[in-house]
C-alpha cells in the first residue's frame, strides 16, 4: 500500500510563496538602484547648469532610494522570528510619503514650475498631507490590523510618544533656525519672493520633522524586535 503524503502539497505551496516574495524583493531592490542612478544623473545636470532646484531633487530621489533599501532590509523577520507591526508598517509608509512631499515641496521652494497652475495644485495636496499627517498613519494601521486586533497596545504608543517628541523638538529647532536666518542672512530670505514659494519653504520644516520623527518610531519598533 503506498503511503500518502499530506505535508507535500503543503510545503510545495510555501515553496511557492517564499519563491514570489523573494521574487518581489528582487524587483524592489532593482527599482531602488534604479531610483538612485537617476538621483545622482538629476544632480549632475543640476550641478551643470546649474539648477538649484535640480541638484534637490536629485538628492531626494537618492535619499527615496536609500530610504526603501533601509526599509526592505528594516522589515525582515527579527532574531526570534518577529515580523514588523502595523505601527511599524505605517511608519514606513509616512516616511515614504513624507520625503516625496518635501522633494516636490523643495522643488517649488526653489523656484521650479514658476509661474504655473501646477505648483498651486502640488502646495494644495500637500498641505492637507501636512495638516492629516497622523491621520493617514492611523488610518493605515486601521485598514492593516485584522479581526479583534488591537490596533496599538502599550508598547506601540510608547514609541510613538518618543517619535513625536523628537518631530516636536526638531520642528522648535528649525523655526528658531530660520528665524536666524532671517534676521542675519536677510539676502536668502528676499530671494524667495513669490508668496507661493515662501509658504512651501514654510510647511518643509513640518515635513522634515515629522519624517525624523518617524524614522526613529520606525529605528526604536526594528530595535526591540532584535
Amino acid at each position: 500500500m503506498t503511503r500518502i503524503h499530506p505535508s507535500k502539497p503543503i510545503e510545495k505551496q510555501d515553496d511557492a510563496m517564499q519563491g514570489s516574495i523573494n521574487n518581489r524583493q528582487a524587483w524592489f531592490w532593482v527599482a531602488f538602484a534604479l531610483l538612485a542612478v537617476i538621483g545622482v544623473m538629476v544632480m549632475a545636470v543640476g550641478a551643470t547648469e546649474p539648477a538649484l532646484h535640480l541638484v534637490f531633487g536629485g538628492a531626494m530621489l537618492l535619499l527615496i532610494a536609500v530610504s526603501g533599501a533601509v526599509q526592505m532590509r528594516a522589515q525582515r523577520p527579527g532574531l526570534d522570528g518577529a515580523t514588523p507591526s502595523n505601527a511599524e508598517k505605517a511608519a514606513w509608509a509616512q516616511i515614504g510619503m513624507g520625503l516625496a512631499a518635501i522633494m516636490v515641496l523643495g522643488g517649488v521652494s526653489l523656484g521650479s514650475m514658476r509661474g504655473s497652475w501646477a505648483a498651486y495644485l502640488w502646495f494644495a495636496m500637500y498641505a492637507v498631507i501636512v495638516a492629516f499627517f497622523p491621520l493617514f498613519r492611523r488610518r493605515f494601521i486601521e485598514s492593516s490590523r485584522g479581526y479583534r486586533e488591537v490596533a496599538e497596545d502599550e508598547r506601540d504608543l510608547a514609541i510613538r510618544a518618543q517619535g513625536d517628541y523628537l518631530a516636536k523638538r526638531l520642528l522648535e529647532l528649525a523655526l528658531v533656525a530660520l528665524g536666524l536666518v532671517w534676521v542675519f542672512l536677510p539676502g536668502l530670505i528676499q530671494s524667495v519672493r513669490a508668496p507661493l514659494q515662501v509658504a512651501c519653504l514654510l510647511l518643509l520644516p513640518i515635513l522634515a520633522a515629522n519624517v525624523a520623527g518617524e524614522a526613529r518610531v520606525a529605528w526604536l519598533h526594528w530595535r526591540d524586535r532584535q
